[in-house]
């Protein structure tokens, strides 16, 4: 039996990481983040082996989706048919549900194999004023852990906090589309005339896009994060023929890989489990328009093959069909990596990029046109501050100096600090300094070797008192890449070269929260 001791410190440990999940989640924006967070916690809190996030369609109540799935090994996930009829058996007793047997108590008589491990359950509602949203669904293998009193009390703490940031992350997501919808509507009005600057590498852009867009030809963007890609792809679609149909932007990296064939192609009813309705994918969505396929190179391999079957046939074929869907769309893929690269080391089918490269335009990083750092500077500050304000000459001087890694994206974040923090009609050397860190280069600028190196020395000369300096050098990696990210774990992850999951144990290991400002210390 556990002392009074041990009772206390484990609430004390319960109560710690109740404290971190909310802090955590008060700084994140994205839904399937907030959730994946969630649903890692009510794993680890309820010593649950599986776990899942289901969500209900409000619109319509038969309609749900499992949309995160925690495990604590691989392949592990609960089956959508256990999370379907979890959600069936609360909708009609409307309170927790708790078995040692969770076939026994759904009625499975004959399960299949794959469902023939499971053993105890627990699952809770997830409401918001009221409504019923979805609900968390844990389960463990027969003979394992059952779920006590203990576990459905976290539960019942968890369930409101995790209902409230689903809420606040959803309305996020809303607003965010909506502003990228006025955003894209700037872009379509104005055309290439959209991009700032009167250099000549920019000019030549706006030439490319002014030829290439009569056409139907397929493009291919090439520029890093930042250069303005999806706009020069506005640009040429509201140039083109195609102007008034639909245009349809896809982010190749933000759809996870198991979703991704129904997310372009469509699937029909039932050609999965969860696949409640048909559902149209992106290439029949953009048809008679044009379909933007950014950050193509984060596109699995098994992927690019059907994309390319599609590309030559100008057709799709539903997941769960035989019948091909024809579509006349416009392709304009982008990329931030060299593809040709990315082919020899086999991350890339070279058909594919053949078929892609027909029309290439690259967009110039920001620290080759320098020139055009002042007017863009301008035009930000007066959407941002209105003419309230300028940049004294040592300013400008400075600014024109940066690196710029995150290009015209990371200026425009700068002048929106400033139109914060500045409360003066002028901004000095002494404001971008406390703006940039203090620091002669960029925010996002990558160190050279050199630099680095300079860097690390004073950490191994003065470890006097013997500390644990590769802890402490990774530590600072870490937070550099989450602020040269804006706190995007899965892009932070990429640029360290790990995965999300190796970068949410650093998170861990060092006490770092969810989201990085660039303003101040992330620990």
């Amino acid at each position: 039996m556990p002392s009074e001791l041990d009772f206390l410190k484990q609430r004390v440990v319960e109560l710690e990481e109740i404290h971190r999940l909310g802090q955590s989640l008060t700084s994140i924006l994205n839904v399937y983040e907030t959730l994946e967070m969630i649903g890692d916690v009510c794993r680890r809190l309820c010593h649950a082996e599986r776990a899942a996030i289901v969500l209900m369609d409000l619109s319509r109540e038969d309609s749900i989706e499992t949309i995160v799935r925690g495990v604590r090994s691989p392949g592990e996930e609960i089956d959508h048919t256990v999370n379907t009829l979890v959600a069936g058996w609360m909708a009609i007793n409307r309170k927790p549900f708790r078995t040692d047997d969770v076939l026994e108590s759904l009625g499975l008589r004959n399960p299949a194999e794959r469902l023939r491990p499971l053993g105890a359950a627990l699952a809770l509602s997830l409401e918001y004023e009221g409504a019923w949203i979805g609900f968390i669904n844990l389960v463990n293998s027969k003979g394992g852990h059952r779920f006590s009193d203990d576990d459905l009390r976290l539960l019942v703490i968890l369930a409101p906090l995790a209902a409230h940031f689903i809420h606040r992350a959803s309305l996020h997501e809303s607003l965010f589309e909506e502003n990228n919808r006025l955003k894209a509507a700037l872009v379509e009005a104005r055309g290439p005339d959209a991009f700032i600057g009167g250099s000549e590498l920019l000019n030549k852009v706006r030439e490319k896009i002014r030829l290439v867009a009569p056409s139907t030809a397929t493009v291919l963007l090439i520029g890093e994060t930042g250069t303005g890609k999806e706009m020069a792809a506005r640009a040429i679609h509201v140039m083109g023929p195609r102007a008034d149909k639909p245009f349809v932007a896809v982010n190749c990296a933000a759809i996870p890989a198991s979703l991704s064939e129904s997310e372009l192609f469509g699937h029909e009813k039932g050609a999965f489990t969860g696949a409640a309705n048909a559902h149209k994918g992106k290439f029949e969505l953009a048809h008679t328009g044009t379909i933007f396929l950014d950050e193509i190179s984060s596109m699995p391999l098994e992927l690019q093959a059907k994309l390319l079957r599609v590309l030559e046939g100008r057709a799709v074929t539903r997941l769960g069909s035989s019948d091909e869907v024809k579509v006349d769309v416009r392709v304009i893929a982008a990329t931030n990596k060299d593809l040709e690269m990315a082919c020899r080391k086999g991350e890339f089918r070279e058909d594919l990029y053949h078929r892609l490269n027909v029309a290439p335009i690259r967009l110039p990083p920001l620290r080759e046109r320098r020139e055009d750092i002042e007017p863009l500077l301008s035009d930000f500050l007066a959407q941002y501050s209105g003419t309230t304000k300028r940049f004294t000459e040592p300013a400008l001087e400075k600014l024109r100096g940066l690196m710029w890694s995150g290009n015209v994206r990371e200026l425009r974040n700068l002048v929106e600090r400033i139109s914060i923090f500045v409360p003066g009609p002028e901004i000095t050397v002494e404001d971008l300094g406390t703006l940039l860190g203090g620091g002669e280069s960029s925010p996002g600028a990558s160190p050279s070797p050199l630099r680095l190196a300079d860097a690390v020395r004073p950490l191994l000369t003065d470890n006097a008192g013997g500390r644990n300096v590769l802890e402490d050098v990774e530590k600072e990696l870490v937070k550099a890449a989450l602020t040269m990210e804006r706190g995007n774990i899965t892009r932070a992850s990429k640029i360290l070269g790990i995965d999300r999951n190796a970068m949410q144990r650093r998170l861990e290991k060092f006490g770092l929260t969810r989201f990085t400002d660039p303003d101040r210390d992330p620990s």
